[in-house]
């Protein structure tokens, strides 16, 4: 399993960021092998966030890739660059 973390800073206000974010809801369950998704806020920064899981490295590199994943920086209005982060899932509790 492998983890994609994305951190934002946005110039949009918080109403915006989650009505985007609902609104694309439907595309992210098309994604292949995305098996969750959390969107954050760290209110002390006024950084977002986001975690996805994905089932195999392919399935996180097509995404990442694809134009949904291109798409953010421009949907969300972004100041300056997102902070991604790749993680493999090394234990996962029962």
């Amino acid at each position: 399993m492998k983890v994609l973390t994305f951190h934002f800073r946005s110039n949009l206000s918080y109403d915006d960021v989650m009505k985007l974010a609902e609104s694309r809801e439907n595309q992210y369950k098309d994604v292949k092998g995305l098996t969750q998704i959390v969107y954050m806020k760290d209110e002390r920064i006024d950084q977002y966030g986001s975690i996805l899981f994905f089932d195999t490295d392919e399935n996180l590199n097509n995404f990442r890739t694809s134009e949904l994943s291109r798409s953010l920086k421009e949907v969300y209005n972004l100041v300056g660059l997102p902070e991604i982060r790749i993680f493999d899932v090394i234990k996962q509790l029962p």
